[in-house]
């Protein structure tokens, strides 16, 4: 059973790859605000990769619980438990964005209103998400720097990530366009968040969680 658990801290680095698949798929949707014309025309010519794509985003958001729960059981803090905590509402936040997204994809031409409201719900969405990603990358970074158990250079990364995070917030007071909800700053913070996810649950892998009572450790 010890060699199975040893593995799971590749949830992580899975979670990245599948959530980063939701920007390769298909191209990225319009942002918040767009011209109606353009958000029914996107969705009604991307309707399968959108599909494939909100599958993708399902299955990243449950691994990244998984991550949260790994890394918690490996440090065991109330600060890593804060991590676990925000990273199931990343999940219910995102799987929200998800609904909204898959909506529009669903039908092969969406209203005009409907699909406005639909294509802004899941833009903030994906804006608001960042707090509770602030949050799950903020306690973890801290975890890993008070415990020891990791590299410090992890927990200063995953710090500057979370620091992105507050970077983004200007999309909630920009016009449409490269600064709205769902363009650049937000693209930019959850990368950021991937790439964490990435360096921790490969150095998680590395470098396995030693037992003090186990002596073969």
């Amino acid at each position: 059973m010890g060699s199975v658990t040893r593995w799971i801290p590749i949830s992580g680095l899975l979670a990245a790859v599948a959530l980063a698949l939701t920007g390769l798929i298909s191209p990225p949707p319009p942002v918040a605000g767009a011209p109606v014309g353009d958000i029914v025309t996107y969705y009604s010519h991307h309707r399968v990769g959108l599909e494939i794509e909100s599958i993708a985003d399902g299955v990243g958001i449950m691994l990244l619980v998984i991550f949260a729960a790994t890394l918690h059981a490996r440090i065991r803090t109330g600060l890593s438990m804060a991590a676990y905590v925000a990273a199931a509402i990343v999940a219910a936040s995102t799987l929200v964005q998800v609904a909204a997204f898959h909506a529009l994809a669903f039908r092969p031409d969406p209203g005009p209103v409907r699909a406005a409201l639909l294509n802004d719900l899941q833009s903030f969405t994906f804006q608001v998400t960042t707090f509770p990603i602030l949050l799950f990358l903020g306690a973890a970074g801290a975890a890993i720097l008070v415990s020891g158990e990791l590299p410090r250079w992890l927990g200063l990364a995953a710090l500057a990530a979370a620091v992105l995070q507050v970077v983004s917030w200007i999309s909630f007071f920009a016009s449409p366009g490269m600064l709205a909800a769902g363009a650049l700053p937000d693209i930019a913070a959850f990368g950021s968040m991937l790439t964490w996810l990435v360096a921790c649950s490969i150095t998680m892998l590395v470098q396995p969680h030693r037992d003090p009572s186990d002596p073969t450790t």
